[in-house]
């Protein structure tokens, strides 16, 4: 029944302009609907995303793996990141995890942003953060993790008040 409704809301507000509408993001204890005198206005409640996005840097050094030895990589192409990340998710959760859906935001330098469901982001994070390459020269680091691309990738605004 409340499934009907959101989908009842969320088609009536498709109908609309989009000055009628202020979106909000709530608990998903919140109503969806709230009506106001005059023109009509309609929050809408966005309650669970479908994805979750991951930050990822990839580190590299010449010789094995220690605490300090890693440095950044200086250039990474998709194919060998998807490459390295297939081998994570294999390493750490078998079939299972080769079969997880992995959209490629972007791939710069040695930095991806990568989009994924939001039930196997915790499965995701586990792999990428346990797993250390080939010979023992490459591993990921997880630089940052959320439901919203803006969110992850303009920050927390930290930056505004550091002197």
């Amino acid at each position: 029944m409340a499934l009907m409704q959101a989908h009842n809301v969320l088609a009536k507000a498709s109908m609309t302009t989009p000055s009628d509408i202020s979106a909000t993001i709530a608990p998903a204890s919140t109503t969806s609907i709230l009506h106001s005198e005059g023109p009509t206005r309609r929050n809408i409640t966005i309650k669970c995303p479908n994805f979750t996005y991951l930050h990822l840097s990839l580190l590299s050094s010449a010789a094995p793996v220690t605490a300090t030895s890693f440095s950044t990589r200086p250039s990474l192409d998709l194919l060998t990141a998807r490459t390295y990340l297939a081998s994570a998710l294999q390493q750490h959760l078998g079939m299972t995890g080769s079969a997880i859906s992995l959209d490629f935001i972007k791939v710069e330098g040695s930095e991806v942003w990568i989009r994924l469901p939001r039930e196997d982001g915790a499965a995701v994070v586990a792999a990428l953060s346990q797993w250390i390459g080939k010979d023992g020269t490459v591993s990921w680091r997880v630089k940052g993790r959320g439901d919203w691309l803006g969110s992850l990738v303009a920050g927390n605004g930290r930056e505004l008040f550091e002197p």
